[in-house]
């Protein structure tokens, strides 16, 4: 089995773009690979909506990622010769040929995540091809660092310093909301500028699509930013930017067309809302006051972040227990 096209691409820039609230069948029955010719996407179409609907996508994000890595293996395959029979064409030398010619086009990191992606699905979806189960993985669990003062000030610094209005408001949405309120991912994009409130005199967002719904205070000095967004109307995003159902990394495609200095402190949602824990730890706030406002419900999870909060010496410790 030969052929003279090894690279296969679903064009994921320009597919799917009407793909808003649907539920994952859905979104797999309306997936469309421009980038395919119909030729060679018609007589395997069928065929790969099945096939990923074996895999019991959960979201409509999923959906899109498993039908995008799914049809550029089984377009291959098909050209390769390989039968529409799941068992004859999901097996281990098929996945390793096609990572091995097929998808030298993609950077390292992104051609081990196909390779993962479709040894799993190829487990899911057959029963007689030759894959040995998954070894158990063993879980890491790495502690989130917190930005230092000076990071924090370096991040603010190349923030406002961006070269447009767009990338500027972008990036200090971002800070403001992660520093100022610990948002998940998820709910920042979905804050609108009409999530604003006051409350008991003081800036808030609300959040409310999310599992914990809740009204967070807003950490100073980054309520001095968002409140120079309530001019803007109810229903603008404060991240003024909406992630593609497809990408896997949001933050980091908006971070990419961001002017980021090398040396820039790496910026994830998940470490500025780590350091805006330690701050309300640093200052005192009750652990149940905090839990309330940063949406969780068991604190056994973000217990190595006491390690970065200043603790009292044992006088000072034994004066807070006696209280004379």
């Amino acid at each position: 089995m030969s052929s003279t096209r090894p690279e296969c691409s679903s064009g994921t820039e320009n597919v799917n773009r009407h793909a808003e609230g649907e539920d994952p069948r859905a979104a797999v029955f309306n997936y469309v690979p421009y980038a395919i010719p119909d030729d060679e996407w018609a007589p395997v179409a069928d065929f790969t909506r099945e096939s990923v609907l074996l895999v019991h996508p959960r979201s409509e994000r999923q959906a899109i990622e498993a039908m995008r890595t799914v049809s550029q293996f089984v377009v291959w395959a098909h050209r390769e010769g390989y039968p529409l029979d799941r068992d004859r064409m999901f097996i281990p030398d098929a996945v390793e040929r096609y990572i091995a010619v097929a998808a030298t086009h993609l950077a390292v990191s992104s051609r081990a995540t196909r390779r993962s992606d479709l040894r799993r699905f190829s487990r899911q979806i057959t029963t007689k091809a030759p894959w040995a189960p998954d070894p158990p993985q063993l879980r890491q669990r790495r502690t989130l660092v917190p930005f230092t003062p000076d990071e924090i000030a370096r991040l603010w610094e190349i923030a406002n310093n961006q070269s447009t209005k767009i990338r500027r408001r972008r990036f200090t949405g971002y800070l403001a909301l992660g520093l100022g309120a610990g948002l998940h991912p998820h709910e920042m994009w979905k804050a609108n500028v009409g999530d604003l409130e006051t409350v008991h005199d003081f800036l808030c967002v609300r959040v409310i699509e999310s599992r914990h719904p809740r009204v967070v205070p807003i950490t100073a000095p980054n309520d001095e930013v968002l409140t120079g967004f309530l001019t803007e109307p109810a229903d603008a995003p404060i991240l003024a930017y909406r992630p593609r159902k497809w990408d896997r990394s949001p933050f980091h495609e908006m971070l990419r067309k961001a002017d980021v200095p090398p040396g820039c402190p790496t910026i994830t949602p998940a470490r500025l809302r780590a350091t805006w824990m330690v701050a309300h730890l640093s200052a005192g706030i009750a652990m149940g006051g905090l839990m309330q406002i940063a949406g969780f419900t068991s604190w056994r999870p973000y217990q190595p972040l006491q390690q970065f909060v200043a603790q009292p010496d044992e006088p000072t410790l034994f004066a807070q227990a006696v209280r004379r």
